[in-house]
Formats: structure tokens, C-alpha cells, sequence
């Protein structure tokens, strides 16, 4: 697939999964590939059913009806282009193993993508969320 590289060319694409939670719960991440000449603006993702190019109409049709889309800067340590790139070789290579919530979600590819580091900011936050409450919890019966 030739893709010419565009301004959001290996940036963060976040769309909403459920639209009670919008952006305040859980979202799937993918990275922007470029542009086809077809017109149409390609994406890699991570998905529960293996890793996948498709278009950015397609993640549109998704997750718009969830929340606004999202396109987030490039945080990692490398170039854009070099972004799109290693997202596409890890699909070309079948991904890092199969889909886990917890340890190989979209999140970590993206991650991975941009970082060359797996890990779910999403994950540990929720992780942090459920000991923060079992601490409360122990103190509240602590204090009875």
C-alpha cells in the first residue's frame, strides 16, 4: 500500500467506546498511516478480533457516534513517518501475540508504535483507581 504522508501522519487516534462514558471511559487507540490515492486516510489498529489496516472512516463510523474523535500529537521518541511505519511492519508481522485487555490492547500497540514501549496508560490508571478504593474501603472499616 503507497501512502503519501500527511500532517497527522503517526499521531494518536482516540475514539470513545461507549457513548454513557464518552472520553471519560474506556477508548480505542489506532495510529494514522497517511493517505491513499484514493482519497482515502488509512489507519492501523489493534482490535479483540487481531491487528488491521482500515480507513479513517471507517474508526469514524465507529466511535463519532460516542464522542468527538480525538487526534493527538506524536508523544514518542520517534519521527512521524517512522511511527506509521513501525505500526505497519508489527501488523506485517502479525502483531506481539493476541489481543489482551490487560497486557496487548490498542493502547499498548500505539504505545509501542510511538515509545517502542507497551504499556496502557488506561490499564494502570484503572488498576491505580481499584487499590485507591480497596484502601478506602479497609480504612473506612478500620475506623468503625
Amino acid at each position: 500500500m503507497n501512502l503519501k504522508q500527511i500532517d497527522v501522519t503517526g499521531c494518536r487516534l482516540e475514539g470513545a467506546i461507549t457513548k454513557e462514558l464518552s472520553h471519560a471511559g474506556p477508548k480505542h487507540h489506532a495510529i494514522i498511516l497517511g493517505e491513499h490515492e484514493d482519497g482515502h486516510v488509512y489507519i492501523a489498529e489493534s482490535m479483540d478480533y487481531g491487528y488491521q489496516v482500515s480507513t479513517y472512516q471507517d474508526f469514524h463510523n465507529r466511535y463519532s457516534p460516542n464522542g468527538e474523535i480525538i487526534v493527538s500529537s506524536n508523544s514518542g521518541k520517534f519521527e512521524n513517518i517512522t511511527v506509521a511505519k513501525r505500526a505497519i511492519e508489527e501488523i506485517k508481522q502479525g502483531g506481539k501475540g493476541i489481543y489482551n485487555l490487560i497486557t496487548n490492547n490498542c493502547e499498548c500497540f500505539v504505545n509501542r508504535a510511538m515509545k517502542d514501549k507497551s504499556y496502557s496508560n488506561q490499564v494502570i490508571n484503572t488498576g491505580l483507581g481499584i487499590l485507591a478504593f480497596i484502601g478506602l474501603v479497609y480504612v473506612v472499616k478500620q475506623a468503625k
